[in-house]
């Protein structure tokens, strides 16, 4: 599952938090699944309300450094093309699952090392949504997997090739 040599301090504490079990319970339940691991990037799939997102997710300086994630075609092994992106009945799926951010590398969440990076006034307007340190992959994990399985969600306008 990895193509690590020598594993970093990142590398361990992301692999411990797989093996938690907020992470495991999860996956047995088929809420996500850990696909592939090359560090510093895991590839973690997310069922959604019809379907599963694959997220690839920048784990670099993990925890103490938040994660960043994009939605990926791991069949192309590239970003997931913009007709293949969730789509929104109007609420905060079409917040978060923004194709026209960061060119679609980054979610628009405030536990995403680029979006945080870019809104700091999020530090006291959302404090309660930010990643936290002590925490694990789960926290970025469970929002994305809320809203996929939302009143909102509505699934991609095209079919994956």
């Amino acid at each position: 599952m990895s193509d690590v040599i020598v594993e970093s301090p990142d590398y361990r504490a992301f692999m411990a938090a797989t093996k938690a079990p907020s992470f495991v319970v999860a996956e047995l339940d088929g809420r996500w699944r850990l696909c592939e691991v090359k560090w510093p990037n895991a590839l973690i799939e997310v069922r959604a309300a019809t379907g599963a997102f694959t997220l690839r997710f920048d784990l670099s300086g993990y925890p103490s450094h938040p994660p960043t994630a994009q939605l990926w075609d791991q069949k192309t092994n590239a970003r997931l093309t913009d007709p293949l992106w969730p789509r929104s009945k109007g609420g905060r799926i079409g917040t978060v699952f923004r194709t026209n951010w960061m060119s679609g590398t980054a979610l628009y969440l405030p536990c995403d090392r680029v979006t945080i990076n870019t809104h700091p006034a999020w530090q006291t307007q959302m404090p309660a949504q930010l990643w936290r340190p002590d925490g694990s992959i789960v926290q970025y994990l469970e929002v994305v997997y809320e809203l996929l399985n939302s009143l909102d969600f509505l699934p991609p306008s095209a079919q994956a090739a």
